[in-house]
């Protein structure tokens, strides 16, 4: 997965990855490993780098607390992560 999403990054683009160092690197691009623990500060920075546009993703659904086992087995094949909302 990691080559097919290494081929995708534009030039001057950034590969992150949060399973451990990556497999493979961007031709024209920067590749790295982002370690998420259980830290407010480090998730707020996150969310700051999606909002200014620094950090893009890709969801492809928001479920609730309540539909999230449905919601993370899927009966057909997402494109992009799914996201658990816990407040409303």
């Amino acid at each position: 997965m990691q080559k097919r999403s290494a081929g995708l990054i534009r030039a001057g683009g950034t590969l992150v990855t949060v399973v451990g160092p990556p497999e493979a690197r961007p031709a024209h691009g920067l590749a790295i490993d982002f370690v998420v623990e259980s830290d407010r500060a480090q998730l707020g920075e996150i969310v700051q780098r999606v909002r200014n546009g620094r950090l893009r993703t890709n969801i492809d659904n928001v479920a609730t607390l309540d539909d999230a086992v449905a919601a993370l087995n899927p009966t057909e094949r997402r494109q992009g992560k799914t996201i658990i909302r816990v407040r409303p």
